[in-house]
């Protein structure tokens, strides 16, 4: 997922990543074994914040660039880099300030910011001025659940212990949802809302959906 000065081909780019994700979940119920449904979850859960995450990134590089939105409006910063690893640069003493970079000046990858934090992409384009900050700060607001509760998903499939497991079980009543299932049976489960309707999407593809209509607000 590339920065681009258009954030219309950011936006479809990440969509169809999103999109492909979506394609995989639909094929859960065809799985003839649990195995083939943890394998399918598992990296589904994992590239969903990959997507985000690189999406988030990709944004804010997008906006040191001073793009056009997919709406015809240009994002404008105060900040004036010849290239991404300056940008970058800008970013990383604001949550390492002992991260210094290469002989060859450029900036670790491991010392980035947690990208797929609301925080951080708030942060970072506070921190260089963007025009569009409102827009971004109230496309994060949506009470979207996925921001929270996606990481704590996603680490229990990379680190599997009775820890991870446990912080992901405990989030399940939150959706109507038994906190005695399992993570990945939690995940495939329709969330129950306020009114005790069920939701017509598994958890999973509900925080999908909430990923795609906030990248699209972002770019909009």
């Amino acid at each position: 997922m590339r920065p681009s000065k258009y954030l219309i081909k950011l936006q479809k780019t990440a969509i169809n990543k999103v999109h492909r994700l979506k394609r995989l979940l639909e094929n859960v119920p065809t799985f003839s074994s649990s195995n083939e449904i943890e394998v399918c979850l598992t990296y589904v859960t994992i590239e969903t914040l990959n997507t985000w995450s690189n999406f988030s990134r990709s944004f804010y590089l997008s906006c040191t660039l001073h793009p056009k939105t997919v709406n015809g409006n240009r994002v404008t910063t105060l900040l004036r880099t010849a290239n991404f690893n300056d940008a970058i640069g800008q970013v990383i003493p604001l949550y390492k300030n002992r991260a210094r970079p290469n002989l060859q000046g450029l900036w670790h990858r491991r010392d980035e910011p947690t990208w797929h934090d609301r925080s951080t992409i708030i942060g970072v384009c506070t921190n260089i001025g963007c025009s569009n900050i409102t827009d971004i700060s109230n496309g994060l607001s949506g009470g979207q659940t996925f921001l929270t509760h996606l990481p704590v998903f996603r680490n229990f499939y990379g680190h599997r212990n009775q820890q991870t497991e446990n912080a992901a079980m405990q989030l399940a009543p939150r959706y109507g949802i038994p906190a005695t299932l399992r993570p990945s049976d939690i995940l495939r489960q329709f969330p129950i809302s306020g009114t005790s309707t069920p939701s017509t999407s598994i958890l999973l593809l509900q925080w999908l959906d909430e990923i795609e209509i906030t990248i699209e607000y972002l770019c909009y």
